[in-house]
This record gives structure tokens, sequence and C-alpha cells, in this order.
């Protein structure tokens, strides 16, 4: 049996991820694996950190409780301003970077990469027993890549899964101008395809966007307002269209359990799926957010947790 917690993207809106999986912990599930994009791709790497950690250091005992609540903690103590995960970048820079023809986005995202090489170790994650997978985008052919710590310069990859195109800079996989990669979202926003095709029965996905897009005010004569708005509506239609494909695929299968005797699902069966969303639209400024607004979507995230997982 294969369980496998989804960690699909969002921005700073992972925060509220973070509050959900504290109450999937605590409901009781146990993954062998967990999936990440973008954000999701963050958590997923501190999770599995966590887990390897005390693998080396406390004889193997996993607190599956205690490591979900650090990972809230982290997002409090280290992402709690916008400067905290990037920098703007001058007028003079993006002028000239435009002239040279060298751009490398609005943002300057070293204080995410020093935040990612400053928590998350290789020794910790190649010695966890609960697996990883992130995802991102090729850019140069398009296809998107599931990379696990037995790849070379896997930070990178977590990196580039959360590099949103525009915003910030194209991640070079090792340095190396021609594995140039961004944000897994593009193509893929909740890995629950790919679980179950890695052979997940049991999955439990943790979205960050409701289905519809809030329709209030944002200022659209705002570059990186109208960016980020931008990637915003891209990510909801695709998430929807993952989380839509897993349902339907479900339901074309029989209830009984058994595998499906003809037709393009010849062969499978039914997974016991969990999907949670937000009810409500995450509004949060990623130019203005504070350590009071990350704690506010963690609690929104717990408590919602709590609710959806009576029960399961």
């Amino acid at each position: 049996m294969s369980k496998i917690l989804v960690l699909a993207g969002g921005s700073v809106k992972g925060a509220y991820q973070t509050g959900v999986v504290r109450a999937v912990f605590e409901a009781g599930f146990r993954p062998d694996a967990i999936y990440g994009i973008s954000a999701g791709s963050m958590n997923a790497s501190y999770l599995v950190n966590d887990f390897g950690r005390s693998v080396l250091e406390d004889g193997g005992y996993l607190d599956y409780n205690q490591t979900a609540i650090d990972l809230c903690n982290f997002w409090i103590n280290n992402i709690n301003t916008p400067d905290s995960l990037a920098l703007r970048r001058g007028t003079y820079d993006l002028g000239m970077s435009a002239i040279r023809r060298n751009f490398e986005g609005l943002l300057d995202t070293t204080p995410l990469r020093e935040i990612l090489h400053n928590n998350i170790q290789m020794r910790n994650l190649n010695a966890s027993p609960v697996g990883l997978k992130v995802g991102a985008v090729d850019i140069i052919n398009g296809n998107i890549v599931y990379a696990d710590p037995t790849y070379e310069h896997f930070l990178d990859y977590v990196m580039a899964s959360s590099a949103i195109p525009i915003l910030m800079p194209v991640v070079n996989i090792g340095g190396l101008k021609k594995m140039a990669y961004l944000d897994g979202g593009m193509r893929d926003v909740a890995p629950i395809k790919k679980a179950i095709t890695d052979g997940a029965d049991e999955i439990v996905c943790i979205a960050c966007h409701t289905r519809n897009i809030d329709g209030g005010y944002f200022p659209y004569g705002n570059l990186l307002a109208l960016v980020d708005r931008v990637m915003d509506i891209a990510v909801n239609e695709c998430l929807n269209a993952d989380l839509d494909w897993a349902e339907f695929r479900n339901e074309c299968l029989p209830e009984d359990g058994s595998e499906a005797q003809s037709g393009i699902l010849k062969g499978q069966k039914r997974i016991k799926l969990k999907i949670i969303r937000p009810q409500k639209p995450l509004n949060i400024d990623i130019q203005g957010f504070d350590q009071d607004d990350i704690k506010q979507m963690i609690l929104v995230g717990y408590q919602q947790g709590r609710e959806e997982m009576v029960g399961y």
C-alpha cells in the first residue's frame, strides 16, 4: 500500500498548507512519500528533511505531529515578510538587464535560496524513510521533471520548482545554461497524476487555491501585482484540471475496488482520495504581508484541516 501526500503550489499561500498538514498528521495519516510543486516543494522538502534528521539523530523515531508543528513555526520565523523571500531589483538594474538581454527576474531570490540551504540538508533527505519528489519545468523543451534526492544538485530543482516566471530568475541546475528550469506549476500544480502513475492507492492532496478566483479589485497597474494575478489565474485553471481529472478517474472505475476490465483505464483501480482546498480565497498581498498574515493563514488551514479529516 502506497500513501502519498500531495502538496500543490501556492506561493505565500503555502502557509495555509502547513496548517492543513498539521491537521492531516494529527488525524493519523502517515505518507510513504510526499510530492510537491512550488511552495509545496518547499514544504515537502522541509518535512522529509526533518524525518531524515530524526533517523540520523533520534534513533529513527518519527514524530509526525511535532514535525508538522515545526513546519508551521518555520514559516512564522523565516517567511514572514516579502523581503524574507526576495528583494526587488532596482529600476536601473532592470533597465540594464533588458539592454544586455540577461533578464534575471523582477526579484532577487537570494533570501529564498539562503533559507533553503540553511534548513535543508542532503544527508537528511537521503536518510529519510519517507520519499520525496518535486516538480520543475525545463523551459527549453517545456517538459516537467520530477526530481528526487538522488538527483545531482537536487536543491536547485527545489529552488526552480518555486521560481515564479518573470518575477523570479530562471534556475540553472548545477549552474549549467542548458539546464534552465522554472516553476513546476506551469505544467502541474498538484502532482496528483504523477502520484497515481507511481502507484499510490491512497492520496491526501492539499491545495492552496479555491475553485474560483476572487473577483475583487487588485492594482493591475502594479507590475508585480499583475504578474502574480496572471499566474494565479493560470495556476487556478491548471489546479482545477488536475483535481477534476483525479476525481473523474475514480468515478470511471468500479465502485467495489476491483480493476477495470476494459477501456483506457483497464487494469486500474480506484484510489482513496482526499482533497483539501480553501473554502474562501486566501487574500494576501505578496508585496506587503507580515508575520500576523502568515499566522492567520496557518490557523485557517489548521482549522479547516481538522474539520476535513474528521472520521477519515
